[in-house]
């Protein structure tokens, strides 16, 4: 019975992969290092089986699980986890791998084909293929055999989100280095919009608006000395009928602030930025 091998970089710049039991220094998530940790424990007596794991598994584990039955030249889903298929919004349960229509098949398989043949764990972290909330994913793999008597190997895959839309938006709203601003539209009764009611500021934007405190702030973009120009506002509200807008805003001060707008559904996003001075130009295209 061989060794784990050590950490070893996977094929591509698509998926990145490590093997054995060095995955425990880079997969930091609980669930995989106690999988992890356990196969190993396993594997130090005897192959690891299909019992060991799934012999009624928490929901935890199950909804995020997939089971995976080598064949000659392909691998059978056996389970495909509920939470994974509400991810991607479809099941590929008794289907085959070479089924997925997936632009990284060739890695996966070469991920799975390693551990099939050397019996061995994997973990891995791949991009979303298709359009969902989740944009990184990371997976343990763990080769497992049918049975005590049965030589056939089954893989384990327990996937978990490593990033997701939410988060990456989130963090480039609140540490942008741009005043960025979210405003819902006030209007009268002809419908114009003759304010805007600000619902999200980030620091920058809070600093340059006044309106870091909720509780005394009015919230309101116009009464913000940045949008009070009635020239201003009326450039803004003509622009954003068409679709983004943009202004450079002078203050007394003697700086200088470029100004975006644009509407996005029901609601106006801005963003306020100091340039550079003097701004470099490139020649592109």
């Amino acid at each position: 019975m061989s060794g784990p091998s050590p950490i070893d970089d996977g094929p591509s710049h698509q998926v990145r992969s490590w093997f054995g039991a060095g995955i425990q220094a880079m997969a930091t998530h609980p669930a995989v290092q106690a999988l992890a940790d356990k196969w190993l424990q396993i594997r130090a007596e005897r192959d690891p089986t299909l019992a060991d794991f799934w012999l009624d598994p928490p929901d935890a584990l199950a909804s995020y699980a997939i089971i995976f039955l080598k064949g000659g030249s392909d691998y059978t889903y056996l389970h495909h986890g509920r939470a994974l298929r509400e991810r991607v919004g479809f099941s590929m349960q008794g289907r085959r791998l070479g089924e997925l229509r997936t632009r990284v098949r060739a890695e996966l398989e070469a991920i799975y084909d390693r551990c099939s043949e050397r019996f061995e764990p994997a973990y891995f972290q791949s991009f979303a293929d298709f359009q969902q909330d989740v944009i990184l994913w990371g997976r343990l793999c763990l080769p497992l055999r049918i049975g005590e008597e049965d030589d056939r190997v089954a893989l384990l895959l327990f996937c978990h989100p490593i990033e997701d839309k939410a988060s990456l938006f989130r963090a480039m709203f609140e540490h942008s280095a741009a005043a960025m601003l979210i405003a819902s539209p006030v209007r009268d009764e002809l419908g114009a919009m003759t304010d805007g009611w600000i619902i999200a500021a980030n620091g920058p934007a809070a600093r340059l608006t006044g309106s870091a405190e909720h509780a005394r702030a009015t919230l309101l973009l116009r009464s913000t000395p940045l949008f009070a120009s009635d020239a201003l506002w009326n450039h803004l509200v003509a622009g954003l009928e068409t679709g983004m807008v943009s202004a450079a805003l002078a203050e007394a001060s003697g700086r200088t602030l470029l100004l975006e707008a644009e509407a996005v559904n029901d609601y106006v996003v801005l963003r306020l930025l100091e340039p550079a001075s003097p701004a470099p130009t490139f020649a592109v295209g």
